[in-house]
This record gives structure tokens, C-alpha cells and sequence, in this order.
């Protein structure tokens, strides 16, 4: 911890800082994707995180979809308070930044408004992430699951599916995998294509951070993919899952197939938000989270 710079000062956040921000979310209870390791270093525009530290507690520097500073945190441990006000005055003093904390996770909100009151807050429904057990998704037992357990079987009786553990050496193929999905159905979609760059910058680092991913093949032309990796040991964030529009419940058996190839000590599975995408949370809610990391901002 002593080796990462006092707020305000920074650096740009390596491979070096990994387990030192997995400890400091698993202490602040942290089960954002915004927060993990994986969105740190390889979500961004033109520049990764740069990480500091207020004490014991860490602050995120992140780069805002116009440019400038989005603080994350401070998680970790130590007194809060005084750390939340060193942290603002240097916002707004030295980069010019709104008295404003963006995107607070559930368990860091309420840690910060047990003793400082903003003066205002908002939530972010669109921005909420969804938390599952994985056992669950797994199993699919039980009633709240019929429906999906009877598109599973339904894919397995028509198709001759074999699932592949992804492998640091088929990197190549992985990524002639994914080009063929993003030129399909990316159109001209903006998100997409920041989405596509991310991806590909970020695909090494799932061996690097402990994860693992799965390729499901049908024929050998068509291939859904997807890959989780740990944000704090238990819980692991799921940032990619592609898979053949138009090959009706292969998207629910690569769902399938990555949560029964996950190790056992994975818990939770962060599947990311909806951002207010009607289709995509009604597939979201249909396999019955346990809950949401929230998001809420609060200006000071």
C-alpha cells in the first residue's frame, strides 16, 4: 500500500496494484464491475485508471465519457470522513471537479452517509448491476427456473454442442471469434464498437487476473463465448458473453456452461448492468437475481 502515492498525487494503475484493490473491495464489501480490476484497466476512452491512496483507503481516478476525473472511492479500510473530505477538497480544488462522488456502490454509500449528509443523491437504476449465485445458474433447479431449465434441454436434444475451456494459446482464435460477432451485429451501434476495442485490449488479462472462459461450438463456423473474472475471490464479474443471435437457447447455454465450469469457491456472479435496455433486463430478471450492487451519486 505504501509503494501507491497520497491523494492527490497518482499513478497509472498495473498488474502490481491487482491484489491490493481486491483486498480493499472485499473490505469494503465491493461487488461493482465499475470497481473491478478488469473495468480499471481495460473500460476507458484514452486512458486507463490512475489509482491513489487516502490512508488505508484507495481512490480511483477514472476518465469521464467527455474527458475529465471521475473519483471512485475511497473504498477500503480506515476511517471514511476524513478521507471522503480530503478527497473532495482536492477534486475541486486541484482538477477543477465538481464536490460530487459518482457511481458509490451500495456498501460505500452507506458507509459515507453514516456520517457525512449530502446535500443531495441520486440513484441509477440503468446502472445497477446484477448479482446472481452461481450455484443457481448452474443447477436451475427449482420452479423459478422451469422456463429456462426446458430452454436448455430443448437446445441439447437439437444440437451436438461441445463445450471448450478457452486457453491462452487459442488467443488468435478467440479473437476471430469475436470479430465475426461484432461485424454481424454490431452495425454502426457506438457502444459496440467501444465494447469491441475493450474486449480485445483486455482478453490476456483474463489469464493474467485468475479468470476463465468457455466456447461453446455448434459446427465450426458458429461459437458463442464467454469468460468471468474475480473481482474479490467469491464474487467474479461476467463482462463478456457472446453467442449466435439467430441459434435460438445458445445464449442460455453458454450462460449455462460458464457457470458450471467456474470454480466452486465462485459465489456471485456480477452480469453486469442493463442500461435501461427493455430486452436486456427482462432476459436479466428472468433468471431471478439475489440482488443489485446499486449505484448512487452524492453532491456535497
Amino acid at each position: 500500500m505504501n509503494s501507491i502515492p497520497e491523494f492527490p498525487q497518482q499513478t497509472e494503475i498495473t498488474a502490481e496494484h491487482y491484489d491490493i484493490v481486491k483486498r480493499a473491495l472485499l473490505a469494503q464489501d465491493i461487488k461493482s464491475a465499475d470497481y473491478s480490476f478488469y473495468y480499471l484497466t481495460g473500460w476507458f476512452y484514452n486512458r486507463p485508471a490512475r489509482i491513489s491512496r487516502i490512508g488505508d483507503r484507495l481512490v480511483m481516478d477514472v476518465e469521464g465519457k467527455q474527458g475529465g476525473h471521475i473519483f471512485l472511492g475511497p473504498f477500503g479500510s480506515g476511517p471514511v470522513k476524513p478521507a471522503v473530505e480530503k478527497l473532495l477538497h482536492h477534486a475541486e480544488k486541484d482538477f477543477g471537479e465538481e464536490r460530487v462522488l459518482r457511481f458509490l456502490p451500495s456498501s460505500l454509500a452507506e458507509a459515507i452517509s453514516s456520517e457525512l449528509t449530502p446535500v443531495r443523491s441520486e440513484e441509477h437504476r440503468d446502472y445497477f448491476d446484477y448479482l446472481y449465485w452461481r450455484e443457481e445458474l448452474a443447477d436451475l433447479s427449482g420452479g423459478k427456473f422451469a422456463k429456462r431449465r426446458n430452454q436448455l434441454n430443448k437446445f441439447q436434444r437439437e444440437n451436438n454442442a461441445e463445450i471448450i475451456i478457452l486457453k491462452e494459446e487459442d488467443h488468435e482464435h478467440i479473437l476471430h471469434c469475436l470479430d465475426r460477432w461484432y461485424e454481424k451485429y454490431g452495425d454502426e451501434d457506438n457502444f459496440l464498437e467501444l465494447e469491441r476495442q475493450s474486449v480485445k485490449r483486455m482478453l490476456p488479462n483474463l489469464w493474467k487476473l485468475g479468470g476463465m472462459g468457455i466456447r461453446v461450438k455448434i459446427q465450426d463456423n458458429m461459437c458463442g463465448l464467454s469468460w468471468a473474472v474475480p473481482i474479490t475471490d467469491e464474487t467474479w464479474l461476467v463482462p463478456v458473453e457472446k453467442a449466435p443471435r439467430e441459434v435460438k437457447g445458445m445464449y442460455q447455454y453458454v450462460n449455462w456452461a460458464l457457470a458450471n465450469s467456474l470454480p466452486a469457491h465462485v459465489k456471485i456472479l456480477n452480469r453486469e448492468a442493463d442500461l435501461g435496455i427493455e430486452g436486456l433486463r427482462t432476459a436479466k430478471e428472468r433468471y431471478s437475481p439475489l440482488g443489485f450492487e446499486k449505484k448512487v451519486t452524492f453532491w456535497f
